[in-house]
């Protein structure tokens, strides 16, 4: 965009940018359901509690969020209005809730908790919890847009779990087959090299906006050109992500997206993608993670056993938005205690980044 070009300004945030959809409670219920009864099969299989979504993590990693100075009025909101330095903590895994194999094509997901975050928080139990959570994938947008099409998907893959074929048989007969396969179109690629975005959208202070982190430096984007293909192993993406975490310095871009389109940029839908070319992603931070073992058995028992990323852990000013985050809300708290009750462990709340072991 040139720099004489004016912006169209942001939509300001109002409470009735949220629209409670019709039985939207019974979905919601449904959902938990189908994937409460999804988890206790996968534990029977494996003997082991794994998270409903993103079970196979690939790498567990440490830095700092570095929040710009002097962005814009516009940008400079919630965890973003005041300049410097957090704490963070990264998980980068798998989109379902099976320990998929690597060499097939799936959505990513990285998930990153904010430290020393001040002010009263959202969450249920422990406002003060000084933490902003980010939840983020590899595709614009999220195919089951609403808490009806997540529910449905939820109970297709309960009810073929044993029956793989069966399952893409029932969802390529839907009218949205197209939509709810794209994760298996996506490239396949090192976890560093992607691009990865909140789908939904999020209070922005101010504003309403989506969220995304990109490849922060050219040496990292350029990872994208190694593909993963069948003579890997199953494991490849955590041995891609260790081999570069070892010894060199991962950095992403964070960028915000502010709704500027009431008609093209809906919030109960996050099906729906925001056009770019009305409203870019703009920097508004750098994450950056040093080098370090990003898989330790230690860091990858207490990343994946112990330790929740919950879009509702933090700020109102980020406060989810849409049907599928009002889901999220309630099923992220109830998936949990699942899996801490069939660890027989206790969840986490990290206070400070010297929680996470070497």
């Amino acid at each position: 965009m040139s720099t004489n070009q004016t912006r169209t300004a942001p939509i300001p945030y109002s409470d009735d940018v949220e629209q409670i959809q019709p039985h939207e409670a019974e979905h919601i219920q449904r959902c938990i359901d189908a994937m409460h009864r999804t988890n206790e099969m996968t534990f029977d299989q494996h003997r082991h509690g794994y998270r409903a979504t993103h079970a196979k993590s690939h790498g567990i990693l440490r830095g700092t969020l570095e929040i710009h100075d002097d962005l814009p009025p516009e940008l400079a909101q919630g965890l973003f209005a005041t300049p410097g330095t957090h704490p963070v903590v990264v998980r980068i895994a798998t989109e379902t809730g099976q320990l998929d194999d690597d060499r097939a094509a799936n959505a990513r997901g990285f998930s990153l908790k904010v430290l020393d975050v001040p002010g009263e928080k959202m969450h249920p139990r422990t406002p003060d919890l000084p933490v902003q959570d980010l939840l983020f994938n590899t595709l614009p947008v999220l195919p089951p847009g609403t808490a009806k099409k997540f529910m449905e998907l939820a109970e297709i893959r309960e009810r073929y779990f044993h029956d793989l074929e069966g399952m893409d048989e029932a969802v390529g007969e839907r009218d949205d087959a197209e939509e709810l396969t794209a994760f298996g179109r996506l490239a396949n690629i090192h976890p560093l090299a992607h691009a990865y975005y909140t789908q939904a959208a999020f209070r922005y202070g101010d504003y309403v906006a989506k969220i995304a982190v990109y490849p922060g430096t050219a040496e990292q984007e350029a990872l994208s050109e190694r593909s993963v293909t069948d003579a890997d192993p199953d494991h490849i993406l955590r041995d891609l992500l260790a081999s570069w975490a070892t010894d060199r310095e991962t950095v992403f871009d964070v960028r915000v997206q502010l709704r500027t389109n009431a008609e093209t940029m809906p919030v109960e839908d996050a099906a729906v993608y925001w056009p770019e070319d009305e409203s870019p992603y703009r920097s508004v931070a750098t994450v950056r993670l040093p080098p370090q073992d990003a898989y330790s058995p230690a860091r990858r028992v207490f990343a994946d056993d112990r330790l929740a990323f919950r879009p509702w852990n933090g700020l109102p000013a980020h406060r989810p938005l849409g049907s599928v985050n009002r889901l999220r809300r309630r099923a992220y708290e109830v998936m949990g205690q699942q899996r801490f009750t069939l660890n027989a462990t206790t969840g986490t709340e990290m206070t400070s980044v010297d929680e996470l072991p070497f």
